[in-house]
């Protein structure tokens, strides 16, 4: 049987501060960059328990000049190969403005929903995962359920911004696997 558009389940997950344990995005080489404890697990509990799982990654090292698409590249790589060795899979990485970028919750939005599209998956079974406003602003405004984690920027983002209506927030991306992928 051929899975439907609305049975497809897809986990959008913020690489800075949700999988990456560089919350700004600041390594600049490859070798710098590493997953959050249990992070790499995680997906693989939500990929085996039926999830489709994508990266969004902003574009703040090109923007920094920290580094060219190569190397940004090569950093997805590293971070995508620890989720594969704990058995997990991303399938796609999408790319948003950098943080302080102009228009960057219409144009994550916007990457959303292009994502969506190419994946064939609808909105209501998308769940965005961040630790910024921005992003769960974005995830909103594209139609997908948003949910806060309180690593990265997370706590800072609970306690200082208004967050998008039905943002429900959880510690950390295990806790919400566990949740997702029980």
């Amino acid at each position: 049987m051929t899975a439907t558009l609305r049975d497809v389940k897809l986990l959008i997950v913020d690489r800075d501060g949700v999988v990456s344990r560089d919350p700004d995005g600041r390594a600049a080489r490859a070798e710098d960059w590493r997953c959050m404890p249990g992070s790499a697990a995680a997906i693989a509990r939500l990929v085996h328990g039926g999830w489709r799982v994508a990266m969004m990654a902003d574009r703040g090292p090109l923007a920094r000049g920290a580094s060219d698409m190569s190397g940004l590249v090569s950093m997805h790589a590293r971070l995508i190969d620890e989720i594969d060795l704990a058995g997990g899979r991303v399938d796609a990485v999408l790319f948003v403005p950098a943080p302080d970028a102009p228009a960057r919750t219409a144009e994550a939005a916007a990457s959303i929903e292009e994502t969506l599209s190419r994946m064939q998956v609808a909105p209501e079974s998308t769940v965005v995962v961040a630790d910024r406003a921005a992003d769960l602003d974005a995830a909103h405004a594209a139609g997908c359920r948003p949910m806060l984690v309180l690593s990265g920027h997370g706590r800072d983002t609970f306690c200082s911004a208004t967050l998008p209506p039905g943002t429900v927030v959880r510690v950390d991306l295990s806790a919400i696997a566990a949740e997702l992928a029980p």
